[in-house]
Order: C-alpha cells, then structure tokens, then sequence
C-alpha cells in the first residue's frame, strides 16, 4: 500500500511484536530460563527479520479478499462504456451509471488497470487487457485530462509493497 497510515500501521506492528520478543527473551533469562530465553530471542531475530515480508503478504492476502467479498456481483461483468461531452456512460446487466466527467477527481493507471475515480470515492476500473477498444478509450480519457484539467498518474511499474 502507498498509504502512509497503512505503511505507518506495519512498521509500528513490526516493531511491538520484536520488541515484546526480546523483552520476553529479556525476562526469561534473568529468570535463570535459559532455555526459554534463548527460543524467544531467536524467534525475535526471526521477526526482525522476516515480519516486513509476512506483513506484505497478509496485507495483500486481506485486500484480496475484501475485494473479492465486497465487489464478487461486479467483478468479471461485461460492460460497455460511452463517452459523451459531460458524461461518461456504462451499461452492464444490472442497468446503466452516469458519471458527470466534472465529478472525476483522478484518472490513475497502472500496467493492466485504468481506475476513473469521482469526488463520492468510487472508482471505474477498466481492465485494459479485456477492453475490446482501450485505444479509444485511453483517448476519450486523455482529451477529459487535457480539457477538464483532471490528475492523472501513470504507474506502470506499481507492485504490491
């Protein structure tokens, strides 16, 4: 996540957790635990070294499935887009949605995504790879850049961190 409260979230947990092994580890051993000192240390230099990766991999885990819980009746829908001067229109199954172009905040794209996000939070994703017509479509979205001055980020190298 490029959020900076998430990012601040996990090194904050990275840290807590490492730190409470080593107090434990700490504790243990001017108990005479030895033994149980020297397990929580290793366990803590484990963290040290291994939670940023672990901490990637549930937090990617965890939004894929909210996605997939919270979004599974619109995902995979086949669906067709127009663009008109003050409108973007888009028709599926379920009906039709306008959106006022001057209610989008930001057109951001990555490698195989274009998201259109408005001022109410929503996004339009438009997968690129099963778009039938994305030329004309990154067109119609770069003349609403040029003329409505909207924000637009190309992030074609964007990953999961």
């Amino acid at each position: 996540s490029k959020s900076p409260r998430i990012q601040r979230k996990r090194k904050q947990s990275w840290f807590w957790i490492t730190l409470g092994l080593f107090i434990f580890a700490y504790l243990f051993y001017s108990s005479n635990q030895v033994p149980l000192a020297i397990y929580f240390a290793i366990i803590g230099l484990a963290s040290t070294i291994f939670y940023p990766q672990y901490s990637k991999w549930n937090y990617r885990r965890h939004y894929l499935n909210h996605v997939k819980d919270t979004h599974k009746n619109r995902l995979n829908i086949e669906c067709s887009i127009e663009f008109k001067d003050d409108l973007i229109i888009t028709k599926d199954k379920t009906g039709e949605a306008r959106i006022n172009t001057s209610e989008i905040e930001a057109i951001n794209e990555i490698k195989d995504y274009i998201f259109v996000k408005t001022t109410s939070g929503n996004n339009l994703i438009i997968p690129k790879n099963k778009a039938e017509n994305i030329s004309e479509i990154e067109d119609s979205l770069r003349a609403l850049i040029v003329s409505k001055g909207i924000e637009h980020k190309i992030e074609h190298d964007w990953k999961w961190t």
